[in-house]
């Protein structure tokens, strides 16, 4: 149906209202935009499943080739395509990154995404995926391209040329259901993440992410943005859902597919409401390829603005309103988040910064290379670990200034403070904190007037 001009007139004051706060506050959420520069020259990469996979042949754009070694690991010079290869089956031709993964060699086809755990895992040299997969020459040498790594994956898993390479190599055991596979290599998605801490930042917000990389799924997000009243479709109300504060728990991948995994969280610090990782919704995915984590989610496709202006805007959306049909399916787009790994000078503050070494569930210290300082604390005690009736779990972030030759920390105009204001640094805005790098580069002593010293150990890399 249609509404007549006569009646748009009547709606036009709500309309008016209503769109103008829609448009206003309702468009795409602050999110922390920060470039740097592209990475030039060799480098490694880890090639892994369910573990680290040896024994698959590689060449890249740039020239390098070899087999990947038992730690997974490939040469590659940044910006390289890289082909991997078992005997003739290609199993992937992408670009060339830290960490590949079935989910990248499968560059978003579902059925291979299932059957490439399969082939991985059943011709691992001894079914033993602890120490690692290791693929058997003999084994990669009787693949053919004839193998569908895009077939159905019940077809697959019978396919007579993998039990032919199996036999070749004298494998003992069945080869991997696509079940089983599944789920060994979902045991291993919580752990790949934890290979960096992942940042978004710029000169007023900031995203933090950092994994433990014991396999425990404990994890640790801050999170430095102004209060929102949108959800992940823009559609917002009238309550604060997401807002400057910090988050612990413990998850783990529950499903995977092209673009990542699903997880299951469970937080027990979450200030941040639902900014972090423990309300993922269904379509809600994450993983890594070791250069970047990528965080995407199944949104409703936004309505291109026709105008720069709101007032533009609206007067360009007052003609008569066509109502979509019941029939007519709701267009949907994928919405990516993108965190790079932390900025760290080896010898310098550049870096990140822990309290306890040993611990996700600690103070952790961000100093970024735009002099934009970002605290973490789940625990809320100062930095001695005493209680105190002002401190709670939260963040800081404010801006810095470090002298090399003074080992003088200064802090000024702090933008977030959500952790009670006495157990930070905002208690000590503009006045001098020593911070005293060790040769090493691998810790530093902070100390503030009329408090204790305390180790910090740097935990980026």
């Amino acid at each position: 149906m249609k509404l007549n001009h006569q009646t748009s007139k009547k709606v036009w004051v709500f309309l008016s209202s209503a769109l103008i706060i829609g448009l206003s506050s309702c468009s795409d959420s602050q999110e922390p935009k920060f470039s740097k520069a592209p990475l030039k020259g060799p480098t490694t990469g880890i090639l892994t499943d369910a573990a680290p996979v040896a024994g698959v042949a590689y060449t890249t754009s740039s020239g390098s080739s070899g087999t990947t070694d038992t730690q997974g690991m490939y040469r590659y010079n940044h910006g390289d395509n890289v082909k991997f290869q078992l005997g003739e089956l290609i199993i992937g031709d992408i670009k060339a990154t830290g960490i590949v993964t079935p989910i990248e060699l499968a560059a978003g086809n579902e059925n291979k995404l299932q059957n490439l755990p399969v082939l991985l895992q059943s011709l691992d040299s001894d079914n033993d995926l602890s120490n690692g997969i290791l693929i058997p020459a003999e084994a990669a040498a009787a693949l053919k391209p004839t193998l569908n790594l895009s077939s159905d994956p019940v077809s697959f898993a019978n396919s007579a040329i993998l039990k032919t390479a199996r036999d070749a190599a004298g494998l003992f055991g069945d080869i991997k259901s696509a079940e089983a596979a599944s789920t060994d290599f979902l045991a291993r998605g919580i752990n790949l993440l934890s290979s960096h801490i992942w940042v978004k930042y710029d000169d007023t917000n900031a995203s933090v992410i950092r994994v433990a990389a014991d396999g425990s799924g404990q994890y640790l997000q801050g999170e430095a943005t102004a209060d929102d009243s949108c959800d992940e479709n823009r559609v917002c109300g009238g309550g604060t859902i997401i807002k400057a504060g910090v988050e612990y728990g413990i998850a783990n991948a529950s499903q995977f597919d092209t673009r990542g995994f699903n997880l299951n969280s469970s937080s027990s610090v979450d200030t941040n409401l639902r900014a972090g990782l423990s309300h993922p919704r269904p379509t809600w995915r994450i993983h890594t390829n070791g250069d970047e984590l990528i965080i995407s989610d199944i949104v409703v496709a936004q309505r291109a603005r026709e105008q720069s202006g709101v007032f533009g805007e609206l007067f360009h959306i007052a003609r008569p309103i066509e109502l979509s049909s019941d029939d007519e399916p709701i267009l949907t787009e994928i919405k990516e988040k993108r965190y790079a790994k932390m900025d760290n000078n080896a010898s310098g503050i550049v870096g990140a910064w822990a309290l306890d070494q040993n611990s996700v569930k600690t103070k952790l210290f961000l100093f970024f290379p735009n002099n934009k300082f970002m605290l973490i604390d789940p625990i809320g005690t100062t930095f001695q670990s005493e209680q105190v009736e002002c401190g709670t779990p939260g963040v800081e972030f404010a801006s810095y200034a470090y002298d090399t030759n003074s080992k003088t920390l200064n802090m000024r105009s702090f933008i977030y403070d959500t952790n009670g204001g006495c157990i930070g640094f905002s208690s000590s805005s503009d006045k001098p904190i020593s911070f005293d790098i060790s040769a090493n580069g691998n810790t530093a002593v902070l100390s503030k007037q009329g408090e204790a010293s305390i180790t910090l150990y740097r935990v980026s890399k």
